[in-house]
This record gives structure tokens, C-alpha cells and sequence, in this order.
């Protein structure tokens, strides 16, 4: 059994869940597929509660596996890859407000989430169940706050509510004297003081501090960038950046004098919630373009069909509606489910795994802010042929 799990920090802090977990999920052509999801807390006193739910599902799954036709060493590979999640008190001290663990055959996967699932769920099935992961990738409240200092680089995972430190990929330099190839000894402190003041040196530094988050944590997803950094300093950054999520305005403070006095998150997301309703704005407004020349889509079921042949540019999704039923991916037919069925599949979310697997973009946004009462409203990438009569 290979793995898509980095398993050297999987004891101590599992990576938060991003787009390109999405991508990879949907790839799986595996069975059987095993995803789990579990409320847990950050707060230290719920670890154990948070290791017992876990526990819970690990058990609903070993029962659904035990009704399968399959290889007992398989399934009993997938059980101890299962329970090896978690076997650390670090592990459980280091969560947030959702886990979300998926394995097959072929991958496995452990991430944290930022929002908590509704409920705590162990499945079984041919392919991987991303309704609850999709909705966090897809949120339109999800932003990363990159600070950097001459001292100190850090990135952040953020939303409305909640901020959470990334592990940052050895190849971000940890503070300027790195990027420059020197250390803060006391023989070379002059320099590195000296290079603070010098905008080559500058330049050189927050070149390779946006070449890095962008080749390894940012620049392959849609999330707004916000850059903390002293005000003197954010022109430079922007002029030397290439980064496309990095976003005009920025936190013009001293960023880690904001974490220690836990403000990080409250002056960010101030920046980052007009520019995501600015972007939603967008998004609408292009809808709405698109549809008066016969290139956008309302209806649920035109919709549905038009994902699974790879029509849609972008999808707009309801974030608070659940349609029951599933899509057909030879016809595109949606074939709906018992209404208030909690276990039945979301049509809006299959439409979104449609989506992906033709490279589009889902984006699920507050009710209030659809273009549509169908729950969905499509950006295609062609008109539709009409059809002959």
C-alpha cells in the first residue's frame, strides 16, 4: 500500500486540508475508499474525547469492510493505517475543529480542518465521500496571511473565525540571513543589520520568500494572500512579487508583534472579507454576463449534465443547500434521493466533483449572495448546442 500522507509530522501536526487533497482524492479509481470525519477541538481538556470519537469510526469502518467481498490483508492494512493515526498525545494537542482521514489501497491522507464537520462520519464506498471537504476547500471565507519580517517568516491558514500556522516547506527561507546565504553570528551581525537597510538585499530576500510560498503553499490555489509586514517594506514586496493571490491591501504592522498579542486574525480578516466580497461580486457579475449570451445555467438538472461532459468554467454553489440524490456519469442524470435522507449523496456536491475533474472552479457562497434560488448557477465554457427538432 503507497501512501499520499507525509508521514514524517503525521504524530505530531497533520497538514491542514487544501484543493490540491481534492484533487488528488478524486483521482482514486481504488476500492474500497475509506473517509472519516470527526468534530475535535484544539482546546488541550477534549483530547481524549476527540481520540474516542475518532475510535467510533474506526470501528463503523472495520464493520462496513467486514461485509465486503475483499482481501483480508488489504482490509487489514487499511484498519492499522487507520489506527496509527493519532497514537501520540502531540497529535490530539495539535487539532483543530475537524480530522479528516481517508484511505485505500493506494492513498492515505490525514489533514486537519478549519470548520467542523456536522457530524462525525466513517464511510465505505467505491470512491472517497468529499461533501464536508469540499465545502471547506471552496469556502469563500478561506484566506492564508503570509508575515515576514527580517527575523522571521511564518505563514497562516485562516477564516472568518479561526487562524493555524503552516509547516512551512524547507525551501522558505526562516528570516533574511538565510535567503542571503549568511546566519546571525555575532561575526556577520553587521552585515545582516546592514542588509536590512539595503534594497538589494531586500529585493533578493522577498524574491525568494514569494517564489517559495507560491511554488509550495499558495500559488496553486485560489486563496487571498495577505502580506503582514511593517508599512515601509510592502511596496517592495508587491513590486518583486508574482504571486496572483497576493492582495493589494495588506496588514501594514510588525506581523509577529500581532501573533503574540493575538491580534493576527481580527486585522486580517478585515482586509480579506472585502476582498472576498469583492471577488463574489465578480464572480456574480460574470454569471450574470455569461448568461445573457446563453453561456450561463440555472437549472439543476442542465447543470448536472453539463458537468460530467466538462462544460463548466466555474460553478457558484449554495453553501447552506443539500439536494439528495446523486449523478449519473454516463447520462448526466441526476436520479434524486429521499428528501431529509442524511445518508443519501448531495447532488451540488457531485456536481462540484464533476467540476473539478475537468479542471473548473467551485466556489460555494452564502445563500444570500446566489444568483439563483436553484442552489447553483454555472459559468460554462460553451453555449449549448440547441437541440434538433
Amino acid at each position: 500500500m503507497s501512501s499520499d500522507q507525509d508521514n514524517d509530522n503525521q504524530e505530531t501536526k497533520a497538514p491542514m486540508l487544501d484543493w490540491g487533497d481534492i484533487n488528488s482524492l478524486l483521482l482514486a479509481e481504488e476500492s474500497p475508499c475509506v473517509s472519516i470525519y470527526v468534530p475535535t477541538s484544539p482546546v488541550t481538556n477534549y483530547r481524549e474525547e476527540n481520540r474516542i470519537l475518532y475510535k467510533d469510526q474506526i470501528k463503523k469502518v472495520g464493520q462496513a469492510l467486514d461485509q465486503r467481498d475483499m482481501d483480508k490483508y488489504v482490509r487489514s492494512q487499511i484498519i492499522d493505517q487507520l489506527e496509527s493515526v493519532g497514537s501520540t498525545e502531540e497529535f490530539w494537542t495539535h487539532q483543530q475543529y475537524g480530522l479528516a482521514v481517508f484511505v485505500s489501497p493506494e492513498r492515505f491522507i490525514v489533514r486537519r480542518m478549519m470548520r467542523s464537520p456536522d457530524e462525525a462520519l466513517g464511510i465505505v464506498a467505491d470512491s472517497f465521500h468529499l461533501r464536508p471537504a469540499l465545502r471547506e476547500t471552496s469556502n469563500w471565507m478561506r484566506y492564508q496571511i503570509l508575515c515576514v519580517s527580517l527575523q522571521d517568516v511564518a505563514l497562516y491558514d485562516a477564516n472568518r473565525d479561526f487562524v493555524s500556522e503552516v509547516d512551512l516547506h524547507s525551501d522558505v527561507p526562516k528570516d533574511m540571513g538565510e535567503a542571503l546565504g549568511k546566519t546571525e553570528t555575532s561575526a556577520n551581525r553587521k552585515d545582516f543589520d546592514r542588509s536590512g537597510n539595503d534594497s538589494t538585499d531586500l529585493k533578493q530576500y522577498f524574491q525568494a520568500v514569494d517564489q517559495a510560498i507560491r511554488d509550495h503553499h499558495n500559488g496553486r490555489t485560489n486563496k487571498p494572500l495577505i502580506l503582514a509586514m511593517v508599512s515601509e517594506h510592502q511596496g517592495l514586496f508587491r513590486e518583486v512579487s508574482g504571486n496572483p493571490n497576493l492582495l493589494e491591501a495588506g496588514l501594514e504592522r510588525e506581523p509577529f508583534e500581532e501573533i503574540r498579542q493575538s491580534r493576527l486574525g481580527e486585522g486580517a480578516w478585515e482586509i480579506a472579507e472585502q476582498a472576498t466580497r469583492t471577488d463574489i461580486d465578480a464572480l456574480i457579475e460574470r454569471f450574470n454576463e455569461r448568461h445573457a449570451h446563453s453561456e450561463g445555467e440555472t437549472d439543476l438538472e442542465q447543470v448536472a449534465y453539463s458537468a460530467t461532459i466538462g462544460q463548466i468554467e466555474t460553478v457558484l454553489i449554495d453553501e447552506d443547500a443539500r439536494i439528495e440524490g446523486s449523478v449519473d456519469g454516463e447520462s448526466g442524470r441526476v436520479e434524486y434521493g429521499t428528501a431529509g435522507d442524511a445518508h443519501t449523496d448531495d447532488v451540488l456536491d457531485a456536481i462540484a466533483k464533476y467540476v473539478v475533474r475537468f479542471d473548473g472552479t467551485v466556489r460555494f457562497l452564502p445563500s444570500d449572495r446566489m444568483p439563483s434560488d436553484s442552489g447553483v448557477a454555472a459559468v460554462l465554457r460553451f453555449a449549448m448546442e440547441p437541440e434538433q427538432g
